[in-house]
């Protein structure tokens, strides 16, 4: 057997018997198969279900989306805080 990928954190591996696909996971068998897409789904499925790290990784992501809203508001503010004109206010007659 061929170990095509595997991810030693999440304990899953995707190997390649001759034609038949084995997908494994710590160790025990999830599904063997003829077809490549099949097992390339259940291997990104299981990856993603026994990942210990993808919940620190949903945080910061939703902090870093946080931090562009703020920061993309106090740019906006301060664009419309420079077009206060100068002596007399902006502009008239």
């Amino acid at each position: 057997m061929n170990v095509v990928k595997e991810s030693r954190m999440a304990g899953v591996a995707l190997l390649q018997d001759g034609d038949v696909w084995v997908v494994m996971v710590k160790g025990d068998e999830v599904i063997r198969t003829r077809v490549e897409s099949l097992a390339l789904i259940m291997y990104d499925e299981e990856r993603a279900a026994n990942d210990p790290a993808k919940e620190r990784r949903a945080r910061e992501r939703a902090h870093y989306e946080m931090q562009a809203v703020r920061s993309d508001s106090f740019a906006r503010r301060a664009a419309n805080a420079r077009k206060s004109g100068g002596r007399g206010g902006r502009g008239g007659v």
